[in-house]
């Protein structure tokens, strides 16, 4: 009877080394999960992320995702959930071998296809960069498709090329000063123009 209680004892823990399963609930704070899987319902449980060091990654699991329950004890109190598992009712996001993709509950996605060299970040609200010293755009061409609102000094180097008229006229407000080159509108030069004078010829050029 000893023996047979050993084997059985044995056979359990052997059929629960890995198991699947789905979350049941999330504790954030405590970073555990609890796993249904068949009739078990599992203790908290801590799951498997990137990196847990200097480094951290944080993607906690949602309820109703499919994990791995790995016990290698073979009692699923001591064990480790691993995310992730597709099913029916969260299946793969894409089916292409050349695209990498995170899909977000709200709509946003972020998608790489390494095979066209493109990423793209659709379906957020908003984006936020904050950087120390500076952010760096090194690309020979950069299309903003809304407004540019600017805090600070605008400074260029090449030039400046622009279009308006009607509604979408320029407008500055405020001290323009220019200096060292040509002030030039509809073809007449500021600093050069002249007018007819009231007795016969012309102006001299403005001071």
């Amino acid at each position: 009877m000893e023996i047979e209680r050993q084997l059985a004892d044995l056979a359990r823990r052997v059929a629960n080394m890995i198991r699947t399963g789905r979350v049941a609930e999330v504790d954030h704070a405590a970073a555990r999960v609890r796993v249904k899987s068949g009739d078990l319902l599992t203790e908290w449980l801590p799951w498997q992320t990137r990196r847990a060091g200097n480094t951290r990654t944080w993607s906690p699991p949602t309820v109703g995702e499919q994990v791995t329950i790995l016990s290698p004890s073979g009692e699923p109190a001591a064990g480790m959930v691993i995310p992730a598992l597709y099913c029916q009712d969260h299946p793969a996001p894409d089916d292409s071998a050349d695209t990498h993709v995170i899909d977000f509950p709200d709509g946003a996605r972020i998608t790489y296809d390494h095979a066209a060299h493109a990423l793209d970040i659709t379906g957020v609200a908003t984006v936020r960069v904050v950087a120390a010293e500076s952010v760096t755009l090194d690309t020979p061409y950069t299309h903003i498709t809304g407004q540019l609102e600017v805090d600070d000094l605008i400074t260029y180097h090449k030039g400046m090329v622009g279009e308006g008229g009607g509604g979408n006229a320029v407008t500055l407000t405020g001290d323009l000063v220019h200096s060292d080159g040509v002030l030039q509108s509809n073809g007449i030069v500021l600093h050069t123009h002249t007018h007819p004078g009231d007795s016969g010829g012309t102006t001299g050029a403005p001071q």
